[in-house]
């Protein structure tokens, strides 16, 4: 395979060694660096555009059929060919990078769901697909995978993950990606959903606040947010996060994506008035009082490192993964030689077997 590498090295302090080791990280836990992604390709099983799934949520039990919306794409005279690709857009003024993965399975008159992986900052977001794990995951589930590129700051890809009125142009590109994507694939437009982890949980977390109205469901993993004063309808929020995490506190607002703007954007320049992030767990209750849920929550353990929190009678499934002691990592993937640097990984969890599940057991 043909190694993906970092755009370059990182200037912010204290990010440097952690950079280099999450590339490293990813390149050790899949054998290589992400590549063209032929071994997703011939992965995803045969579809047929009616899923049928029982609730993953708040444990209710439920079964349900969802049968698929269709986008314009779904009439397109050439349907897009199968395979791995880098393509680029316009969206307000800038050129932005995006990789799309459509399956084998795919032929253009099928509608499919679309997954978004979302990069940590100063990552290629051409290493987080097979990170999160859409190889193993393109074996079980019909999608199209989508990484989108943040913005660069001289050589450092970041997401405005900052909820701002009037909406960034992170949200702005991310709807006009969404058009393009519909116009151009057969795709269910009431099946989109995203994940990613640290500065990609941020904007993960900021999809659902203000882009609501189109995505399905999110899952932020080390790092999910609650951008202030949502207004949108609820969405079914998945979340995870490590007590010990080292770049992204579970507890306040270091490496929050007010600190990520800042740093790359802003650049001490801050617009008064934005709201304090307070944790992960805060987060969590505030996106339980937005989906409309009971307050107080029912709490278990699962094995020893995990306590998961799911809040009941929600308008939208809500539920979050405090990995007791969990690092900077992503759960069931863990790479021990850099342990040091990141902190515990538990296999108490499959983090990317649990937001799929999640995942395809939402429509909007």
């Amino acid at each position: 395979m043909r190694a993906i590498c970092l755009r370059g090295h990182a200037a912010a302090s204290g990010s440097s060694r952690g950079i280099l080791a999450i590339v490293l990280l990813g390149c050790v836990a899949l054998g290589a660096c992400a590549s063209g992604g032929d071994d997703l390709r011939g992965a995803a099983t045969q579809g047929t555009g009616t899923t049928n799934v029982s609730d993953s949520g708040a444990g209710q039990g439920t079964t349900t059929t969802m049968a698929a919306t269709s986008s314009p794409g779904c009439t397109a005279a050439k349907p897009v060919s199968p395979g791995t690709v880098d393509q680029t857009m316009s969206s307000g003024g800038q050129q932005r990078e995006y990789q799309l993965i459509v399956p084998k399975s795919y032929d253009g008159t099928k509608p499919m769901p679309i997954v978004f992986s979302l990069h940590p900052d100063v990552i290629s977001y051409k290493i987080v697909p097979p990170m999160v794990g859409f190889i193993d995951m393109a074996a079980k589930y019909d999608f199209i995978g989508v990484s989108p590129s943040g913005l660069v700051d001289g050589k450092i890809p970041y997401w405005m993950a900052v909820r701002t009125e009037p909406a960034g142009y992170d949200i702005t590109f991310f709807s006009d990606l969404l058009d393009q994507l519909e116009a151009e694939l057969c795709v269910d437009p009431s099946r989109v959903y995203a994940t990613g982890m640290a500065n990609g949980s941020q904007m993960a977390s900021l999809l659902a606040c203000q882009l609501g109205d189109r995505m399905t469901a999110v899952a932020p993993l080390a790092g999910p947010e609650w951008p202030k004063e949502c207004d949108g309808r609820p969405v079914p929020v998945m979340a995870f996060h490590g007590d010990k995490d080292p770049f992204v506190s579970y507890e306040d607002e270091k490496g929050d994506a007010k600190e990520i703007a800042d740093r790359n954007y802003w650049k001490g320049d801050v617009p008064p008035g934005l709201p304090k992030h307070e944790g992960a767990e805060k987060a969590m209750a505030n996106w339980a009082a937005h989906n409309g849920c009971d307050p107080k929550p029912v709490v278990e353990n699962i094995g020893k490192d995990v306590v998961r929190t799911a809040w009941q009678n929600c308008k939208a499934d809500t539920v979050f993964y405090h990995v007791v002691g969990g690092g900077h990592t992503w759960p069931s993937r863990p790479v021990p030689a850099f342990e040091k640097v990141f902190g515990y990984t538990t296999m108490d969890i499959d983090a990317t077997e649990l937001m799929f599940k999640f995942f395809f057991d939402h429509k909007r």
